[in-house]
């Protein structure tokens, strides 16, 4: 952690400010109406709107981060979500019986304000850091972004006893402005504009442009349809492991939180092992080997379900499982995510890592639904066993065609040197 610059550092606060709040709100949000209405389905409602607003704004959100200026569009998120966080507080206070739809109506605005900053700064590091400089950052965000989620459960919910719920909405404003602060100090380097003014697409054409350069780009394809599918598979885990620990294995809620707070350990630590250590192998390879691991690891997770452990050493088991699949899961995600950031043309990277971003997560919920009804219905070491199996076998499928049609030597899959970008 020493040596870290200036820019990085207003990164890391930006990041934490930035998930730590929204996190914290969001926890707050899913309590909240759990109790007012005992309702799972609306609890379930809360959590769709999110992604199926995501899915409606991927065309929308590409094309503005590409055509306009990465700084501005950050700043007026910035202060859009933090002037409809203060509106909301002072409706709730009006009308606090029309919470729901407040509530609703909060999530949906809050969703489109993450989507276009998330997509802008991603889009946006390329231009902030250079050569190893972003892997390091990257890997920082990852860990700093770890430790903002593990923590904000654990203070919401003291914060939840002592504050109502627009309280909360006014707290994440002095985390929104912490962030807008970050955001204003950060130092952009000038991007060269080409000589002849470029025509203005249309959002439609802009879209097609992104679309057409991910078809084109096999090893960015390649990479997304192998997303979508981890994320299937690994719904397993999501909907499975909870299933396991509390039904069949009996575990208490303290050991379940414990076995759970083993992730963000695990991505925490895996962001700051990847930070330390420098990638001597192509990264998509680094990835894919990681991935392999994950999937291995991943067919032992319903072990202790066939023998008669006691609940200490299942607990010992599935939190040391978890601080692994946490580390793992870093040193899969970083390295192609950097990766991306450095070969995708800085014009295209709005409506790209849009599209990537729809595309790798829009097979999760069907996972969920999936994974859910089979756990009803056939035993825990079993789907963990087929799931993990299935992983294992798309990497070595992905590995084959990406080895086989040579994607990792192609020119244009060559990791650029510092101070090329």
């Amino acid at each position: 952690m020493k040596n870290l610059t200036p820019q990085t550092i207003k990164i890391l606060i930006l990041k934490f400010a930035g998930t730590f709040g929204s996190s914290m709100l969001s926890f707050a949000i899913g309590l909240y109406i759990l109790h007012r209405t005992g309702s799972a389905l609306s609890m379930g409602v809360t959590l769709v709107t999110g992604p199926v607003v995501s899915l409606l704004l991927t065309p929308f959100v590409g094309y503005v981060v590409d055509t306009m200026n990465h700084r501005r569009i950050m700043l007026s998120a910035q202060v859009v979500t933090s002037v409809v966080l203060v509106a909301f507080g002072l409706v709730f206070r009006v009308w606090p019986a029309q919470y729901y739809a407040e509530l609703i109506a909060l999530i949906i605005v809050l969703q489109v304000t993450d989507n276009f900053l998330s997509t802008t700064l991603t889009a946006s590091l390329v231009q902030l850091f250079e050569g190893s400089e972003l892997q390091r950052v990257n890997s920082l965000n990852q860990s700093i972004t770890s430790l903002a989620a593990f923590l904000a459960p654990l203070i919401g919910a003291w914060l939840y006893t002592l504050v109502a719920i627009d309280t909360f909405a006014y707290v994440e404003v002095l985390f929104e402005l912490t962030a807008l602060v970050a955001i204003l100090l950060l130092k952009f380097r000038l991007v060269t504009q080409p000589a002849t003014p470029q025509p203005r697409e249309s959002v439609l054409n802009n879209f097609k442009t992104g679309f057409a350069y991910v078809k084109n780009q096999k090893l960015i394809l390649t990479i997304m349809i192998s997303s979508a599918a981890v994320n299937f598979l690994f719904a397993a885990m999501n909907v499975g492991l909870p299933y396991l620990l509390i039904q069949t294995l009996k575990l208490s809620n303290q050991q379940y939180g414990l076995v759970d707070s083993g992730f963000a350990v695990g991505m925490f630590s895996g962001g700051i092992l990847l930070a330390a250590i420098t990638i001597r192998t192509h990264p998509i390879r680094f990835s894919y080997f990681n991935l392999f691991l994950l999937g291995a690891m991943f067919t032992t997770t319903g072990v202790p379900a066939l023998f008669s452990w006691p609940s200490w050493l299942s607990t010992a088991f599935f939190w040391l499982q978890s601080m692994l699949n946490g580390i793992l899961m870093v040193l899969i995600n970083t390295p192609a995510n950097t990766f991306k950031q450095q070969i995708i043309p800085q014009n295209l990277q709005g409506r790209v890592f849009s599209l990537d971003l729809t595309i790798s997560t829009m097979l999760a919920p069907i996972g969920t639904l999936v994974f859910g009804a089979l756990f009803d219905h056939f035993a825990a070491p079993l789907l963990f066993g087929i799931a993990g199996s299935g992983l294992l076998l798309l990497t070595l499928v992905v590995t084959t065609v990406i080895s086989r049609q040579h994607l990792l030597d192609r020119p244009e899959n060559q990791v650029p040197k510092a101070g090329q970008n």
